[in-house]
């Protein structure tokens, strides 16, 4: 292996030998001549690999040559630094900045939590491209032996982050393309009369344990009556509600309007006495000190509904109990959909629920309404057929011949000796 500092000329000279060299420029590290048997001479550069051709000489002066493979020096150390980027590195130096940051306080709460707990523990120290799909299969089935929906929640978060790796160019594939989510259970629930009845005595009870407990009872009372989701009732402040009407600045489909009828005014001027707090604009001040204060309403919940006897109900089920009875007074579906502030009605009827008791209920009424029909048929008179064209014809007398028009020659017969006289003439004067 020779160094020299080369130029056209030193390169013109350089003379083949048994075994193909290379000659490397003392002037730029890397950079170097390929000489072969055959007197062949080209461009090369030093890489990890080893030597890649650059371009023959005769086609790039040495200026040029040396540009290009500063180019490609540059270029090559990027790709290493990019393949040698860290799933750590990557989350918490560019995705929680640029892609996490955007979304909601909720969302970006729920993605944190994945993070620490799920996804830096498993994934942290290997290099992004060194992430593939069944290394995210795994992970993701063992995850769901235990956690089925927080697996599918987090596997959300981790397909976000890909994308934006792969956006950026530090992997050239998805992994978590392909992976299906476990299947969610579908939740038909709400509560009847009786429950709702019970509902009522168990916050009466846990009310009268504390003014924090008091203060989530009067909140799941909200959710109930407005069909509301949780956190907009937490985080509601006097300055959102004018009259009968919450303009709420921000929810999960944005800023919104919620309409609310007496009964929720009037629990609401009842809160605005038990928990008045001149400091604050914040309705439900006593949960100001908490973190997350539908999280605090959870477990407060959790007593109410133990209390109640209805240990499978969530608070959200409480606005799918609201949509339901709004349904069963006959209230059409785009009315609900506005009460529920859904911009889709194909999200409305996921919150649509009927009890047994009234589909035995209308399927007896109908059953009533058929027999009805089945058992006193009304009288059917029978139709006249028309009758057939034959028919008719057939009915017809003949028509009267037409008279005939004009006159006609009758030939008279001839006899055979008239016949035979008229041959022979006929035959003279052919002849």
């Amino acid at each position: 292996m020779s160094y020299i500092r080369l130029t056209q000329k030193k390169i013109k000279y350089l003379l083949p030998q048994p075994k193909t060299y290379v000659v490397w420029d003392t002037k730029q590290y890397g950079f170097g001549v390929r000489v072969g048997k055959d007197a062949s001479r080209f461009y090369v550069m030093k890489t990890g690999g080893g030597n890649k051709i650059i371009a023959p000489v005769d086609s790039l002066s040495l200026r040029q040559a040396r540009q290009k493979t500063l180019s490609l020096m540059q270029d090559n150390d990027k790709s290493r630094a990019i393949g040698a980027m860290r799933f750590d590195a990557l989350v918490q130096g560019e995705w929680l900045q640029k892609v996490c940051s955007t979304w909601k306080t909720s969302s970006q709460g729920g993605a944190r939590g994945a993070l620490n707990k799920h996804l830096l523990p498993e994934f942290g120290h290997y290099p992004v491209t060194r992430i593939d799909s069944c290394h995210v299969q795994r992970w993701f089935d063992e995850l769901s032996q235990d956690y089925t929906g927080a697996a599918n929640r987090t596997l959300d978060v981790l397909r976000s982050i890909f994308k934006y790796a792969e956006r950026q160019g530090y992997c050239l594939k998805n992994p978590c393309d392909g992976i299906k989510q476990n299947r969610k259970k579908k939740l038909n629930r709400f509560l009847s009369l009786d429950e709702l009845s019970r509902l009522e005595g168990a916050l009466r009870t846990v009310s009268q344990q504390g003014e924090i407990e008091a203060c989530c009872c009067q909140v799941i009372k909200l959710v109930l009556l407005t069909g509301c989701r949780i956190s907009e009732v937490t985080g509601l402040q006097w300055s959102f509600i004018k009259g009968d009407e919450w303009h709420l600045p921000d929810s999960k489909t944005g800023a919104k309007v919620v309409y609310v009828g007496k009964d929720a005014r009037k629990l609401l001027s009842e809160i605005g006495k038990q928990f008045f707090d001149s400091s604050g604009n914040d309705v439900f001040s006593p949960l100001r000190c908490y973190v997350s204060r539908p999280t605090k309403v959870g477990m407060v919940w959790q007593r109410v509904r133990v209390l109640a006897d209805i240990a499978d109900v969530r608070i959200h089920d409480l606005r799918h109990t609201f949509a339901s009875y709004a349904v069963l007074e006959g209230y059409p579906l785009p009315m609900v959909a506005k009460l529920l502030g859904h911009k889709r009605i194909s999200s409305t009827l996921r919150y649509m629920h009927v009890s047994e008791h009234h589909v035995t209920e209308a399927v007896d009424t109908l059953g009533a309404v058929i027999t009805g029909i089945l058992v006193e048929p009304k009288e059917v008179q029978p139709r006249k057929r028309k009758r057939t064209t034959k028919a008719l014809k057939a009915d017809k007398p003949n028509p009267e011949p037409k008279a005939i028009k004009g006159k006609f020659n009758i030939l008279p017969e001839l006899t055979d000796e008239q016949i035979s006289d008229i041959r022979a003439e006929l035959d003279f004067l052919s002849w």
